[in-house]
């Protein structure tokens, strides 16, 4: 079978949980025998839609290079001449199957193009974009967000330039809802990886709840490959007097909790006595501004930040504890399965995919409660066997990556070319005059008497 994918990204040009999954995907399925190629969106800007091609890791990577600035905002998702290059490679490469990732840094009707040349064509929701222009479903006050994807909803929270007409808002918000229900609903089959996310797109989309498939996620183990489940190395045990070290490791973001976690740590080494306690914090913050702010909180604490780091350096550290404070929706949570290979037990918000899968390995506290992180640290310093009992308690690993890629061969199969819907000419219609409206406002020549929107 020829499988091409498409994602926003792909190694080592950019790497986040989509893009290792897709790696991982890929070279299973070509250990398979299929023949595997990705179509990737690039983060670099060139002064024309450009498309090269490169070997990475034995596979072929199309890069489409993107010529408008700021193109992961939302408003600007749908791209006429990245569509026309997207089309092209399909005609010139027919594919057996297309499999969309993600649409971001292309254009928002890849299925669309994929289904109009008569192929096959699969959806992997890795994240919340379908149905949250801001991507993850934290509003502006850094909180997570249950409403209806709407303009009632959304409008006064969306990403804006400033230049727009609250028409133009409006309007935005609305090709962006109706062009993902007919993304979704025109695939072959749309996978998600947990049944939490399955019922917040089917409540924001036109998708129907059992039309989602569930399909967990793989993870291939780093470190400790072929280690029995019960063999708990003794370093990760801390002895009496010890330092107990709590540890996050992602991105440091806000959206993540780092700040939160900062403040509930800084908390906890006031009041607390016992034994000496450290924070380590590995990942790259996600601006200079931010990381000024991180220290300015951690001045004086036990705080270790690491920046850019592998999984050894996380496994070096001796950490106890792992914490990941998301204020948002995770749809999976990739740090859980490596603390799982680490035999770490973890605190983390009760929110998304990873509270379920952690069960009885983890304590949870509410999304942006630094009071209730603080408790739960307290609690693993005031419990002695707690630790050793929650590890006792750590979750099932994920699949392999050929057990994934095995599963993922018979939905292929089952797969089946969906038709247009009944307004897909008006859909088309409204999304190339929104495309030309903010075209007009972004050069200033759309500008409404009373100002922006």
């Amino acid at each position: 079978m020829k499988i091409l994918h498409i994602s926003h990204g792909f190694p080592p040009e950019s790497i986040g949980g989509t893009e290792l999954y897709l790696r991982n995907l890929v070279a299973a399925q070509a250990e398979a025998g299929h023949q595997v190629l990705v179509l990737s969106g690039c983060k670099e800007l060139r002064s024309e839609v450009q498309l090269e091609e490169i070997e990475q890791e034995g596979v072929r990577v199309l890069r489409i290079y993107r010529d408008d600035l700021y193109f992961d905002h939302f408003a600007k998702l749908y791209h006429p001449v990245v569509g026309e290059k997207v089309r092209a490679v399909l005609s010139a490469e027919k594919p057996d199957l297309v499999h969309v990732h993600q649409w971001i840094r292309l254009t928002s009707n890849l299925v669309e193009i994929a289904s109009d040349l008569g192929i096959k064509t699969l959806v992997t929701l890795h994240d919340l974009y379908s149905s949250c222009p801001r991507c993850f479903r934290v509003n502006r006050d850094n909180e997570h967000c249950e409403l209806r994807l709407s303009v009632e909803s959304c409008l006064d929270c969306v990403p804006r330039f400033g230049h727009e007409s609250r028409g133009e808002i409006q309007q935005s918000i609305q090709v962006f809802a109706a062009q993902f229900s007919a993304e979704l609903c025109r695939a072959g089959r749309v996978l998600v990886s947990n049944q939490a996310t399955a019922e917040i797109i089917a409540a924001n989309t036109a998708v129907d709840l059992q039309a989602l498939e569930i399909l967990p996620i793989p993870y291939r183990p780093r470190l400790r490959e072929g280690l029995p489940d019960q063999a708990l190395p003794d370093e990760a045990m801390p002895a009496d007097g010890e330092t107990l070290r709590f540890a996050y490791w992602g991105s440091v973001t806000r959206r993540k909790g780092c700040l939160h976690l900062l403040q509930a740590f800084r908390a906890l080494c006031e009041s607390w006595q016992g034994r000496p306690i450290e924070l380590h914090l590995f990942g790259p913050p996600e601006s200079d501004e931010f990381a000024a702010e991180l220290d300015r909180l951690a001045a004086g604490l036990p705080v270790k930040r690491h920046g850019p780091f592998a999984l050894e350096d996380v496994a070096a550290a001796k950490i106890h504890m792992a914490v990941f404070p998301a204020l948002g929706f995770e749809t999976y949570g990739l740090v859980l399965d490596e603390a799982t290979e680490l035999r770490l037990p973890t605190i983390l918000s009760d929110l998304g995919a990873m509270p379920d899968r952690a069960g009885a390995g983890a304590l949870r506290v509410g999304p942006g409660d630094a009071d209730a992180l603080l408790a739960a640290m307290r609690r693993v310093l005031e419990e002695p066997g707690l630790i050793a009992a929650m590890r006792a308690n750590l979750p099932l690993p994920s699949p392999t990556r050929e057990e994934h890629a095995r599963r993922l061969e018979e939905i292929y199969a089952a797969s089946r070319l969906r038709p247009a819907g009944a307004n897909a000419t008006e859909l088309a219609a409204e999304r190339e005059a929104f495309h030309r409206l903010r075209l007009k406002s972004a050069a200033g020549q759309n500008c409404p008497e009373g100002g922006p929107g």
